[in-house]
């Protein structure tokens, strides 16, 4: 590459001042001068003023003057004869959309430099806006024959096949990734490859067959996890869905995935996953409190609820901390457990808590432990002022009117809830015997 390089950076250090500073002279003006090429023994030569044409080159097109710019490595490959500094101004030449220009100038240069990959992809570029897509083709696949690990290349070429639109052309594409892919086993490929399989080939079981084999052989990098994840959410294959959120947060460490896992494994069932994957990665404490009380792990949902009431002064979690109390403990009757519960869940109201779940559990909580029963039914009764269908708070309802000995309203009452939910729950079935026995003992 001769000296073009060494020089690029001496003058990006000088331009950026990290380099001794010196004054910046605008270049002598240039006249205009028709494109020569020189003939193959020319050797790069340097002249005095290179590297102050370089700087001012830079300057014009950090600031948009890309004509200039072009002017100015143009003059220096002619000056100098190193090919970098014409593939500079050719590039600058296909940005203002000059493409007529850019071709004739690299159609000769590719003869006179026949193995540079540069000007192969600048005169595939131009082709291509062109609309000449065959040389375009040519020209890209010219620069990948060169270059064949150069990425550039690669996409350039299968870009251009894709562009054909037809089978021919996407499995063209899909050999070009495929047999870089072969030496370098990197993501982008296996995942453009997929997007071909998938997208343009339509053939989705090859392209999942593929990313599980790169994410079991390779690696299940986000990219290609990811789309794992969109094959396995559009078959709705939850399995297999999980359990990729739950590798990519192994991968990143970024809560959302252990999140979303988390979610599916509760939806399965798959309760110990979710446990977890959720303790692990603190992503969803919610969720986590949820999957708790599901597996009746009420003491550590009832440590988890008080942490929440700390650090959010939700009275919402309070409310959830004083039924999880009752829940975890062995011995229900247990007076002191009772007091602290009802005070626990007394201070949620009065904080703001206004549910007609919690008023419901209260309520029930006084009329059955027997500790104020004209209490408790004044919250059931509020509760079903919000769900007056509820079959729940109507079974405490009527339970409420049984320990006050109001045998023939607790059975009516009882009847609704035994009509719409039978007798397979145990405590319902309790509550029927027991209310059958104190209306036919009064009759």
């Amino acid at each position: 590459m001769s000296r073009y390089l060494p020089a690029y950076i001496a003058a990006l250090l000088l331009f950026s001042g990290c380099a001794q500073k010196r004054a910046v002279q605008a270049p002598p003006k240039i006249p205009h001068q028709k494109e020569r090429v020189g003939n193959l023994h020319e050797k790069v030569v340097a002249f005095d003023a290179e590297y102050d044409y370089i700087i001012q080159a830079l300057y014009y097109q950090e600031h948009g003057e890309f004509a200039k710019a072009y002017a100015l490595f143009h003059h220096l490959y002619e000056k100098t004869h190193n090919i970098e500094y014409e593939i500079e101004a050719l590039k600058l030449l296909v940005g203002m959309q000059r493409f007529e220009e850019a071709k004739k100038s690299l159609e000769v240069l590719v003869k006179r430099y026949p193995d540079n990959p540069k000007l192969y992809r600048l005169l595939s570029i131009s082709y291509l806006k062109l609309g000449d897509t065959r040389k375009a083709l040519e020209s890209a696949q010219r620069a990948l024959a060169l270059e064949p690990d150069n990425r550039q290349n690669v996409d350039l070429t299968a870009s251009i096949w894709l562009l054909q639109k037809s089978k021919k052309g996407y499995e063209k594409a899909y050999a070009v990734y495929e047999a870089y892919y072969a030496r370098h086993h990197d993501e982008d490929s296996v995942v453009k490859m997929a997007s071909i399989l998938l997208y343009r080939l339509k053939e989705p079981d090859r392209a999942l067959r593929l990313l599980q084999t790169h994410s079991q052989m390779v690696a299940c990098t986000e990219k290609v996890c990811l789309f794992l994840a969109e094959i396995y959410r559009s078959r709705n294959d939850l399995e297999h869905l999980a359990d990729i959120y739950a590798r990519l947060y192994d991968s990143t460490r970024q809560s959302e995935y252990a999140q979303q896992a988390a979610e599916i494994y509760a939806y399965q069932k798959r309760f110990d996953k979710a446990v977890k994957l959720l303790e692990a990665s603190d992503a969803d404490t919610r969720l986590l409190l949820a999957v708790y009380k599901q597996t009746h792990h009420y003491e550590k949902a009832a440590a988890l609820a008080k942490k929440l009431y700390e650090e959010t002064n939700d009275p919402v979690w309070l409310a959830e901390y004083g039924i999880l109390q009752y829940e975890a403990a062995p011995k229900k009757e247990d007076a002191k457990l009772l007091s602290k519960v009802i005070r626990t869940l007394t201070q949620a109201m009065k904080e703001g808590v206004d549910d007609p779940l919690y008023y419901n559990y209260l309520g029930y909580l006084l009329i059955d432990h027997n500790i104020d029963v004209k209490w408790g039914l004044r919250l059931v009764e509020k509760a079903l002022k919000v769900e007056p269908d509820s079959p729940f708070y109507i079974d405490s309802l009527a339970w409420g009117h049984y320990k006050l000995g109001e045998c023939k309203k607790a059975y009516r009452e009882m009847k609704q809830v035994v009509d719409k939910m039978g007798l397979d729950d145990e405590e319902i079935r309790k509550h029927w015997n027991e209310i059958q026995k104190c209306r036919s003992e009064r009759k």
